[in-house]
This record gives C-alpha cells, structure tokens and sequence, in this order.
C-alpha cells in the first residue's frame, strides 16, 4: 500500500478530489490511502456479518445476521456512509450528477480489494449490484456499474469484474425506492417488488462460483438478500458483498 506521507505534492484530502494533484496521475492505492485518513472508521466491536456496531452484550441488532435463511454471508465496507463520503455520494447520485466521483470511488474500492487481498481473492465474479435505468425507471444511468467499469481500468491487478452484457444478474423493472423507508417497508418493497423483478439470464455462469456484490452503500440486508437469493437459485456456492459505505444502523 502507498505511503502517502511520502508523497510530494500531498494529496488534498479526501472530498477535495477534484482538485488533487494526482487526480490524473494517481493510482488506487493512493486514493484509498488518502480515504483511509479522512472517512470514519467501521465501529468496534462490529457485527462480523454486516459491520453495524455491536450491542452492550455483545449482540447484533440486524435480524438478517442470525436468521437461518440467510442467504448472503458476509458484507464488507470501506467506512461509514457518513460526513464527507456521505455527501460525495449524493454529488454523485443526485442531479445536477457528478459522475467524475465514480473514478475516485474505483480507485478507492481497488485500494481496499488490493489491502485485504487474502479474503477477495477467493470471489470468481464481482458484479455491481442490478440497476434499472429502462424505460420509466427513476434512474438513466447506472452509478454502480459506472463505478465497477472505472475501477477495473484503474486496478493495477486482474480482478475477477464481470461486467458484460447480459449481466450475471440483472433488474428487468423498476422498484419503490427505499430512501428514508423503515426496515419493516425496505423488506415489504424487496420481496414484493424487487424478487420478481430480478432474472439471472445465463445460470451456466453462476453455477459452482462465489459471487461478489458492489454497491456503494449497506443498509440492513433487504436488498442484498434477493439478490443472493436469485444467484443461489441459479447454482451459486456464496454471494457477499463489498460497499464503499455502511449506514449507520437504525430500526
């Protein structure tokens, strides 16, 4: 990993990326260095299933953790969804959109798949999670998948992104979004409106592999659960996922 207290210009912090002097010359190992200095930390003790902070007893307060029909394993995430990464994202997401953002976030997310190579190593696939952008949907553009394309022309090793067409697993239709829902909504929403809408086109591709998941941020679990779910039906051996930021944890 890049010791940026070496480096000479300094980069600018994390949040002041376009004006970074290694924002054309840079690489993902000083992207994330630099994130790494600037974003909060994921809370200790944390749930080693979705990173949310532990309770006083040492117990997790996400039902997914310890429900038996779980059926993703483990999800890993760069730093909270919180201050300057918190309002990066929405730049990004939101009209007017910034998608020049999806560089850095590729690079930061090569940078974290690069220092814990060890576990990430094992995934045959990393997909971005399923956006609609068709016809009536509320998005045009897929900010996951752009992300996903940036990182894998930034990352200084072959890492297993699988972003041809037809994707691994796609989203045919559009759904409510979940911003601002309570977990008892998010979940209706995903197994109401998000399960039928999912389709695996080619299950020959899944079957026997360990599948990998980006998105940008973690909230309880609903999402991801149907989306391992469909992948699982299709053959998959295990789905997790890796995200840029995990919210912090509310009922």
């Amino acid at each position: 990993m890049v010791s940026i207290d070496r480096l000479n210009p300094q980069p600018l912090q994390f949040g002041n990326c376009g004006r970074c002097p290694y924002l054309g010359t840079g690489s993902g190992g000083i992207c994330y260095a630099c994130a790494a200095r600037s974003l909060e930390r994921l809370p200790q003790p944390r749930c080693p299933i979705c990173s949310q902070s532990l309770g006083p007893l040492g117990n997790c307060s996400n039902s997914w953790c310890r429900r038996s029909d779980r059926a993703f394993s483990v999800i890993r995430a760069v730093s909270m969804h919180t201050n300057t990464l918190r309002a990066a994202l929405l730049a990004y997401k939101f009209p007017p959109e910034s998608k020049g953002w999806a560089l850095i976030f590729g690079r930061v997310l090569c940078g974290y798949l690069a220092e814990h190579r060890d576990w990430f190593e094992k995934f045959d696939y990393i997909i971005p999670s399923p956006t609609f952008t068709g016809p009536g949907s509320r998005r045009t553009w897929d900010h996951i998948r752009l992300i996903l394309e940036r990182a894998a022309v930034e990352a200084d090793e072959p890492w297993p992104f699988f972003l041809s067409q037809p994707p691994l697993i796609m989203k045919t239709r559009d759904t409510t979004s979940m911003t601002g829902k309570t977990l008892r909504e998010r979940r209706t929403i995903a197994e109401t409106e998000l399960r039928p809408a999912l389709s695996v086109p080619r299950p020959e591709l899944v079957q026997g592999k360990r599948v990998l998941v980006f998105d940008d941020v973690f909230t309880d679990g609903s999402t991801l659960q149907e989306i391992a779910l469909r992948l699982r039906a299709a053959g998959a051996v295990d789905v997790a996922q890796v995200v840029l930021a995990r919210a912090p944890w509310r009922q």
